[in-house]
C-alpha cells in the first residue's frame, strides 16, 4: 500500500466512526467511512493489495469500545506534541496541540521568533526537517 500520512491518527478516528455507526466492518464499508473525511486516501485504499489495515480495523472494532477509543486517539495526539516540542527543542521550535477535533486531523502549532506554522504531525514534523520528503 502506498503510505497514507498521519495513518495511527486516521485509522483511530475511522474506527470511531464506525463503532458510533455500528457499521460491520467489511473492506468496502471500512474505505466508504474512510474516505467521507479522507477523501484523498479514495484511491490508495481502493487499489491496495496489503490487507494489513483492514485486518487491523476488524481486530480493533472488536476488541474495543468507543470510550478505548477516544482515549488511545488523546494519548496518540499528546504523545504527537511531546514529540513535536523534543523535536523542535533541538532545532529552536515550540510546539503546542491547539485543536482535538473529533473527525478530523488534530492541529498543532510550531513557533519560533517571530513566525509560527501549524498544521498537523507529519507536515510540522516535515516543515522542521525531522522527516524525509518523500515523492
Amino acid at each position: 500500500m502506498k503510505e497514507i500520512k498521519n495513518l495511527q491518527e486516521k485509522r483511530l478516528i475511522i474506527a470511531r466512526h464506525i463503532m458510533l455507526d455500528q457499521i460491520e466492518p467489511t473492506d468496502e464499508n471500512i474505505i466508504n467511512a474512510w474516505c467521507n473525511p479522507f477523501s484523498a486516501d479514495k484511491y490508495k485504499l481502493e487499489h491496495t493489495e496489503d490487507t494489513d489495515l483492514f485486518n487491523w480495523m476488524r481486530k480493533f472494532i472488536s476488541n474495543n469500545d468507543v470510550k478505548s477509543c477516544k482515549e488511545q486517539l488523546a494519548r496518540l495526539r499528546r504523545k504527537g506534541e511531546r514529540n513535536l516540542k523534543s523535536k523542535g527543542e533541538r532545532v529552536g521550535y515550540g510546539a503546542k496541540l491547539v485543536k482535538e477535533p473529533k473527525d478530523t486531523l488534530a492541529i498543532y502549532n510550531i513557533f519560533t521568533k517571530g513566525k509560527k506554522y501549524s498544521g498537523n504531525y507529519t507536515a510540522l514534523c516535515l516543515r522542521m526537517g525531522r522527516l524525509p520528503k518523500k515523492d
